[in-house]
């Protein structure tokens, strides 16, 4: 007699519903997971607990601020998406645990949802932010984000290993922020974490 596990249950978050839709159709058509639903933002997520979160790149930063932490669990498996055609997401399927991008082959979900029940899987930590830069996304651990400075409508991301060099404002970088920080004057934004 063969044993039979119940499906992971999953919830999608995606502003693309026609990628959303394929999603669904082929985790439920090949049997990797029940989708308990789908919502095109974090407002939209009813915040239940689930076993996989497929979630956009560009909505990560709202579900941060959505879970009332700078700490995320590694409870729930996160699977990242990105548009078919959005650039600079090539290299994420080396620094991510799994990162998708359509078309959805069943193939590759096969191998997400084989390697998050291997016994020896070890997810890594999800207290990290997406910082584009220069056509390529980086991950921003918070552990490691000392300070940043702006001028000009530019900013330096100071890190432990690195500085990254983008446009933007401090104003802007704070509110992406789910951890603390302080304003120092208006040049420099300091991270208490």
């Amino acid at each position: 007699m063969t044993a039979t596990f119940p499906l992971p249950t999953c919830w999608i978050i995606d502003e693309d519903r026609v990628a959303a839709d394929k999603l669904i159709r082929l985790l439920e058509t090949q049997a990797y997971g029940r989708v308990l639903g789908m919502s095109t933002s974090v407002a939209g997520w009813e915040n239940r607990p689930v076993d996989c979160l497929f979630i956009r790149i560009s909505c990560w930063d709202d579900y941060l601020k959505a879970t009332g932490c700078g700490h995320v669990t590694a409870a729930m498996t996160v699977i990242f998406l990105s548009g078919e055609h959005e650039k600079c997401t090539g290299h994420l399927a080396d620094i991510l645990d799994f990162h998708l991008q359509p078309p959805y082959r069943a193939s590759r979900l096969g191998g997400i949802f084989n390697r998050r029940a291997a016994r020896n899987f070890e997810p890594r930590s999800l207290d990290f932010m997406f910082l584009k830069v220069e056509c390529r996304f980086e991950l921003i651990y918070f552990s490691n984000l000392l300070r940043v400075r702006g001028r000009d409508g530019w900013l330096t991301v100071q890190t432990r290993g690195q500085d990254y060099h983008v446009a933007g404002t401090l104003a802007q970088f704070q509110r992406r922020l789910p951890v603390p920080s302080n304003r120092i004057n208006r040049h420099l934004l300091v991270i208490h974490y």
